[in-house]
């Protein structure tokens, strides 16, 4: 009976044992582990702010502050990058005058996420080189960027749509070179539906007033009756209709920028998803089997259960 226990207690020894050396096999191949690629989704985007000064206007509340429609668009950007897997790629753009100009090549997201937050930080109108707006041009501008880029890689581009100098009705600026939907991307309208009056600022950014009526070319509007209407063009509102039919001229889709998540979610649309191989971190897989391990291995033990004598009461 004696060499029975011992045969027992030395086996169970070595089972423990081995379940340690093993915990620690698995912890040493989590630590040393590199990156497997996997093959997964991923999206490639060029981000577009409108650097006119229509989009200083502060018609946007974070809490509970008024901010602009730059500084808006710009939180959005922030949150959009917390969201986007790794292997995504993003890259700033910013439009004035009639051009859309690459600021910063699109780059993975997560190794380089310091840099892109830090080059969005410095996006705002000291980089803008032009007073006019001509953001129908800037569009097509935004699609020929993307081309250049390679394959796969949208276009979202945020404005409040107000073109200065305004254009003609019937008006549709366009270039023959591009054709829709041969690159995939959004407009996103920002601004509210309210006219408000447009910040004018100098070369350093600083505020120096409000754009006046007669500082701005006007595009006056003839009523049936022969009476002429004051234009407004001094005044900023969203202007859906134009960037809706701009966004159909070029195959982007739309959406109304009134809520941060909204950039996010034109980012990671399905229909623009690469599937490719992403390095991706495993070493959490033999870390928990090592944990599971260790568990088993120091889990407290179960109190014998005994059987206890029940008095029997003397009469």
């Amino acid at each position: 009976m004696a060499t029975f226990l011992r045969r027992l207690l030395a086996s169970l020894a070595e089972r423990e044992a081995r379940t340690l050396v093993l915990a620690a096999v698995l912890l040493l191949t989590a630590a040393l582990l590199p990156p497997l690629d996997l093959k997964r989704d991923s999206w490639d985007t060029v981000v577009v702010f409108d650097l006119t000064q229509s989009m200083n206007v502060e018609d946007y509340d974070v809490n509970g502050q008024p901010v602009s429609r730059l500084a808006f668009a710009r939180e959005a950007a922030k949150r959009a990058l917390r969201e986007l897997p790794c292997g995504s790629r993003v890259g700033w753009a910013g439009f004035a005058e009639y051009r859309t100009l690459l600021l910063l090549a699109p780059v993975e997201v997560c190794a380089y996420y310091g840099d892109l937050v830090a080059a969005l930080d410095n996006i705002d109108g000291r980089m803008r080189w032009g007073n006019s707006s001509e953001v129908a041009k800037g569009v097509f501008w935004s699609v020929r960027a993307a081309k250049e880029l390679g394959e796969g890689t949208q276009v979202v581009f945020i404005s409040d749509g107000q073109e200065a100098p305004p254009l003609r009705d019937g008006d549709r600026p366009g270039f023959e070179d591009i054709k829709p939907g041969e690159v995939r991307g959004w407009i996103l309208g920002a601004g509210g539906d309210a006219p408000q009056p447009i910040p004018k600022s100098d070369e350093d950014g600083r505020t120096i007033g409000v754009w006046k009526a007669g500082e701005v070319i006007q595009r006056d509007a003839m009523l049936p009756d022969g009476r002429r209407v004051p234009g407004t063009e001094h005044l900023s509102s969203r202007r859906e209709p134009h960037l809706r039919a701009l966004a159909q001229q070029v195959g982007f889709d739309y959406a109304t920028l009134d809520d941060a998540a909204v950039l996010a979610r034109a980012m990671k649309h399905d229909g623009a998803a690469l599937r490719r191989p992403v390095p991706t971190d495993l070493n959490w897989l033999p870390a928990l089997l090592a944990l599971a391990l260790l568990l088993f291995r120091f889990r407290p033990e179960r109190p014998a259960r005994g059987l206890s004598a029940t008095p029997v009461s003397e009469r």
